[in-house]
């Protein structure tokens, strides 16, 4: 045995050992070089070893490239012989006895007793792997004692337990998604325990459990996997699916539900706000904004946007403004909602219910006889709420042509603004993207799908004015110098529509949208940024000679930081859920026959009329983008996401789906 590499010794033609990865390696050293020595191994492969690597040497075996592989060969048997003989433990029993350091050569000879190079080598190798009875000092091995030996034992078998555990757990999590056997009664109840914990609060869900749920299941939220394993082991959580897998709380605390009983608006005297009506779905309970016109002499039009003072009712600093901001956004679900705001604000003091008087903040806008904004003026304002309308009225008095009372007249004028204002952004380079949208909802078992058309005449009109409003705000903001959240989109060239739209707080042109500011101030009720837009602006309008805004800088980056985190996930998590309930329909309703859908991606993909979800189509010839054809769905997995056609054929005028949404 010899450590010395570095010694003026000749090594070539001598059998060697290195470490590699913790293992000895036997090579056949072919030449020298000042700091490596270049070895060869049986298959013949040829490699530089660092000579510091260089742990063991047998002189008494050489050998030459043609008979290196039985060399090495020769010498792996009579390791393997001694290895199988090897007892650390009975080595040790002896060793700890006389108290002192031992090289590996000196292990060797005491427990086979004898001394030679295979033995040092098979002993040092046994060692460097070693972590109960020796401890390693350099090249030397230090005998632990007892109680050490004993701590180590049990922490090895708990390890060596917990790793077979591991496994078997991991196993059944796979099993059970994949629709496989079955645990037995304990170890289901077991897991259900484990899953059931970890479910419960996402902040110490358990760094193990997330990665065996991963494992067993790659292409799924680990949270989401959990929550469909106790589903099919019968031990489903009586709560809404999504809203419990990302861990959102429905309920308020006793502080902000006082806060909200008691929260009162500042006084503000009643104003004309003209014939003010409200627009949204018919089962909206938060409405934010509230549209009154009136035609001009000149042939223009005075368009006033009243959005929902929310700050009157939400104080900076109190627990609902805490609890807004640590929820930033309302999150709609299949299932459920989960608001930003208690109901008693959201749902009544401050929404814009049709035969109250409310606080709004008001967008006074001018337009000329040709759709261009003339003049504009921001104030706040308590205006009574006329009549409330929901999108199919507005689309049916629109197709009627009709103008026979103040909801017709008005509806009327604003869409005409509308479309007015619309093509003014399609000139300026706005990027008009209106993809259907699925509307999904959930009562116990039953799922109820329909299908929103968000280029209707009626969202066409709402939405126009809300941008305009946003527009005013944020031109108001960046010519005082007031600072806020913009959302900008710069003209980068190529195509804007792969360009991200961000958040900045600094004003810059919006190219999806095609105007030079642009910010969110519309939806206070149920966006945290928003809200704080709105503090920022109201502060600046009741103090326009004070330079100190209500927020500043660093706490508009907190707000940025939190509202780009709480907009990306909780659309991830409404597209999940979405997608999730309507493939669930889907997997129940529609395996046995043709349904109508649209191409898309050039038949690549298509998407379900009935549905407004897109999945892989198969055997389809290159088609036009939304052609009517056939589909029958051969795949559909809603936990992963998963969903496929088959191509079936073109569909004629007169084709429907065979299932509809109920």
């Amino acid at each position: 045995m010899n450590f010395d590499v570095s010694s003026p010794i000749k090594y070539a033609g001598t059998i060697v050992e290195y470490l590699d990865q913790g293992r000895l390696r036997a090579a056949l050293v072919t030449r020298e070089q000042e700091r490596h020595l270049a070895v060869i191994d049986s298959a013949g492969h040829e490699r530089l070893v660092p000579r510091d690597l260089v742990l063991m040497r047998h002189p008494d075996r050489r050998a030459d490239r043609e008979d290196v592989a039985e060399a090495l060969a020769d010498l792996e048997r009579e390791r393997a012989e001694l290895a199988a003989e090897l007892d650390l433990q009975l080595l040790w029993e002896v060793a700890q006895e006389q108290g002192r350091s031992f090289s590996a050569a000196e292990l060797a000879e005491l427990f086979f007793g004898r001394r030679s190079n295979a033995a040092a080598s098979v002993m040092l190798e046994a060692l460097l792997g070693d972590r109960i009875y020796f401890v390693r000092r350099h090249m030397d091995f230090v005998p632990r004692t007892p109680d050490q030996v004993e701590r180590l034992r049990m922490q090895n078998d708990r390890i060596r337990a917990r790793s077979d555990d591991y496994r078997k757990i991991q196993k059944q999590l796979r099993d059970v998604l994949n629709g496989a056997e079955m645990p037995p009664a304990a170890e289901a109840a077991a897991i259900i325990e484990e899953l059931s914990r970890y479910l419960k609060n996402p902040f110490t869900r358990s760094r193990d459990m997330t990665q065996m749920l991963a494992q067993a299941a790659p292409e799924v939220d680990p949270a989401e996997a959990a929550f469909e394993i106790l589903e099919r082991l019968g031990a489903r959580p009586r709560v809404p699916r999504f809203a419990f897998i990302a861990g959102l709380k429905d309920e308020f605390s006793a502080a902000v539900m006082k806060e909200a009983a008691e929260a009162v608006p500042g006084p503000r005297a009643i104003s004309d706000g003209g014939y003010a009506v409200t627009v949204d779905d018919d089962d909206t309970v938060e409405v934010d904004d509230a549209l009154s016109c009136e035609a001009l002499a000149d042939g223009g039009m005075r368009v006033r946007v009243h959005i929902a003072l929310v700050a009157d009712f939400v104080i900076k600093g109190g627990a609902m403004d805490q609890e807004a901001a640590a929820r930033a956004t309302t999150v709609y679900l299949p299932e459920t909602t989960i608001r930003m705001l208690p109901d008693p604000i959201s749902c009544r003091a401050a929404s814009l219910i049709a035969g109250e008087d409310r606080p709004v903040l008001t967008t006074d806008v001018r337009l000329s006889a040709d759709g261009a904004l003339v003049e504009s003026s921001i104030y706040p304002a308590r205006i009574p709420i006329m009549r409330r309308l929901d999108y199919d009225q507005v689309d049916r008095i629109l197709e009627s042509g009709a103008c026979a009372d103040d909801d017709a007249a008005t509806v009327s004028r604003l869409h005409g603004a509308a479309i007015g204002l619309r093509q003014r952004r399609r000139t300026a380079g706005a990027i008009l993207v209106q993809r259907r949208e699925a509307k999904v909802r959930v009562h116990g078992d039953d799922v109820e799908i329909s299908v929103v058309d968000n280029a209707s005449p009626g969202r066409t009109l709402v939405a126009e004015f809300m941008v305009l409003s946003n527009f005013v705000a944020a031109r108001y903001a960046a010519e005082n110098r007031i600072p806020i959240i913009y959302r900008v989109q710069p003209q980068l060239g190529g195509d804007p529509a792969s360009q991200r739209p961000r958040l900045s707080l600094h004003p810059e042109y919006h190219a999806g949208i095609g105007l030079d500011f642009y910010a969110q101030l519309s939806s206070p009720i149920r966006r945290y940024a928003d809200l704080v837009m709105q503090r920022q602006l109201l502060g600046a309008l009741k103090n326009r000679d004070n330079q100190t805004p209500i927020y500043t800088v660093d706490e508009l980056l907190t707000v940025l930081a939190g509202a780009e985190n709480a907009e990306a996930s909780g659309r991830e998590l409404e597209r999940r859920a979405k997608r999730y309930w309507t493939l669930r329909y889907l997997e129940r309703h529609a395996l046995d026959g043709p349904i109508l859908a649209y191409v898309a991606r050039e038949g690549q993909s298509a998407e379900l009329a009935d549905f407004a979800v897109r999945g892989t189509l198969h055997g389809a010839p290159t088609l036009p983008n939304q052609m009517r054809i056939m589909v029958q769905v051969s795949r559909v997995d809603p936990l992963r996401g998963w969903l496929a056609f088959d191509f079936v054929g073109p569909a004629d005028e007169a084709s429907t789906g065979a299932i509809r949404a109920v």
